[in-house]
């Protein structure tokens, strides 16, 4: 995911944060969480959402969310007193507030209505992935929703690039495998793949005209 807004580009790729050209120093957590506020913009995301998914598996006190918050809005020069850009909903969470755009959005946009290219198959039901970065989780913001009890809420990334389609798990509860084999860091994805997540099962499928499977003929009725 690489968004811009105003002065500022957040590559989650390359885990940095630009103002122009020039780096600007975020902890891990901080990063991770204006990733997940970036991502969801403009949903109020949750306090408990943000506590399970900054950090996932552990018992941490409200107080270092809060933290967390004052350092990303120093980071973008956000006033605390009255931030426009993480803004606090009270008694709910926070929102990313800012006007972004999406910079791995192809320039001209693809007309509505064509068929998706690629998909994952999950339950007898197709889930399209667009191009960019394609959140799967048990969050119902979720690009690709699995609501699940062994899903975690922000449980794995699948990538879709001119490159290919890669998948990363994202510090889930359960894990995320592929053919069987559990992820340890970016794995490419071939049509047919099985890819679970927890314990949910689905295949990752992509169209091709050239190795589409042809129309069988149908016996006449007599």
């Amino acid at each position: 995911m690489r968004v811009r807004f105003g002065a500022f580009t957040l590559d989650s790729g390359a885990r940095q944060l630009l103002n122009g050209r020039q780096g600007v120093h975020l902890s891990p957590k901080a990063f991770d969480l204006l990733e997940i506020l970036v991502a969801r913009r403009p949903n109020v995301v949750s306090k408990e959402i943000l506590l399970d998914e900054v950090w996932p598996g552990k018992v941490v006190e409200e107080a270092n969310l809060a933290i967390a918050v004052g350092e990303v809005r120093k980071a973008l020069g956000d006033d605390s007193k009255a931030p426009a850009l993480v803004v606090t909903v009270a008694r709910r969470g926070y929102r990313f507030a800012a006007e972004a755009e999406d910079l791995d959005r192809p320039a001209a946009a693809e007309p509505k209505g064509l068929y998706p290219r690629w998909w994952l198959t999950w339950r007898d039901t197709a889930l399209p992935l667009r191009e960019g970065d394609n959140i799967v989780g048990r969050h119902p913001a979720s690009a690709i929703w699995i609501n699940a009890a062994s899903v975690s809420r922000s449980h794995a990334k699948i990538t879709v690039s001119p490159a290919g389609v890669t998948i990363v798990d994202l510090g889930s509860r359960n894990g995320t495998f592929v053919d069987g084999k559990q992820l340890s860091g970016p794995h490419h994805l071939l049509d047919g793949a099985e890819v679970t997540f927890g314990s949910e099962r689905g295949t990752f499928r992509e169209w091709s005209d050239d190795l589409a499977a042809g129309t069988e003929p149908v016996r006449p009725r007599r």
